[in-house]
């Protein structure tokens, strides 16, 4: 499971952000944190009122950077948004500055909508527009976990340079691991790689389970000292268990989102299903397993 950890509404006043954010959760049993704005919104404002827009515009990028979170855009035509403020009105807004904050808004649409990550709907949200939403982030949640590499290289082809930094991501495993594919292990390019990775690994916790480090202890399996290290792509890989719970974090310095990372992310549950095995865990132990990559970009367009 991809846990969504939150959704955001965003959108211009009076675009059905409210309404949306109660069928959603009329529809999903309130499944899913859903946030109405959030540091999107603050950068439109910003820009709207000439405040500095630096710690928003970095705030924006911490939220899209997050894989497990997803903005929704609502941004229906004008003469949606005119129509409905002659009918309601508004507390805050007056005609002139509503159409201020629908073109910034519409300016920050043109930049995001590529992320995949990102819902940009440019008309009244029907039935149908609804339960495509709610099917997609299902899929989301359920897709595996080698396959997520898409959510990098879209992120990756959606940024301007073809590069993201930081991309994150967190994905659980409930005990099956049966989304490994064996096959993928033996990608040419990468086979021997991943094989004395594995071999590193595997030897660290053998090691440190029977004592041999600086401090001559046996270790443990709640240990923090399950550690991996390199100057590699595969760069660090980090394993503590606690309250039946084997926390898997691992960093990626840099990746080939198109070639590579599907591969990579394969191997990654790969090891974190050989570290449970090799600390004896029960199978009902939940693995965690959170990804950052770095630098994920796509090679043949850099």
């Amino acid at each position: 499971m991809n846990p969504i950890n939150q959704i955001i509404l965003e959108g211009p006043d009076l675009s059905g952000k409210t309404t949306l954010y109660q069928d959603i959760h009329n529809l999903t049993s309130y499944r899913w944190n859903i946030q109405d704005r959030s540091a999107l919104s603050m950068l439109v404002y910003a820009r709207l009122y000439g405040r500095n827009e630096f710690g928003h515009l970095e705030a924006l990028k911490a939220e899209l950077n997050n894989l497990n979170n997803f903005i929704i855009l609502l941004l229906p035509g004008w003469e949606v948004l005119s129509k409905r403020f002659v009918s309601r009105g508004d507390e805050i807004q007056n005609l002139i500055s509503l159409k201020k904050i629908y073109n910034i808004f519409n300016e920050a649409a043109s930049e995001l909508e590529g992320y995949p990550n990102v819902y940009v709907i440019r008309k009244e949200v029907d039935d149908f527009i609804l339960k495509s939403i709610i099917s997609d982030l299902f899929k989301f949640e359920n897709k595996e976990f080698y396959k997520l590499y898409n959510y990098f290289f879209l992120h990756a082809l959606a940024s301007k340079k073809n590069e993201t930094l930081g991309l994150a991501l967190t994905s659980y495993d409930f005990g099956k691991f049966d989304d490994v594919k064996l096959d993928y292990l033996n990608y040419e390019k990468e086979k021997v790689y991943y094989k004395n990775i594995t071999n590193s690994i595997l030897k660290k916790i053998d090691d440190e389970r029977n004592g041999v480090n600086e401090y001559f202890s046996d270790e443990d399996v709640t240990s923090r000292r399950f550690i991996y290290t390199s100057n590699t792509c595969i760069s660090l890989a980090h394993f503590v268990f606690r309250k039946n719970i084997l926390d898997c974090k691992f960093f990626i310095r840099s990746s080939n989102t198109k070639d590579t990372l599907k591969y990579d992310l394969n191997f990654l549950k790969y090891i974190s299903m050989k570290v449970k095995e090799s600390l004896l865990l029960e199978n009902n132990v939940i693995t965690k397993m959170h990804i950052v990559v770095n630098s994920a970009h796509i090679l043949d367009k850099i």
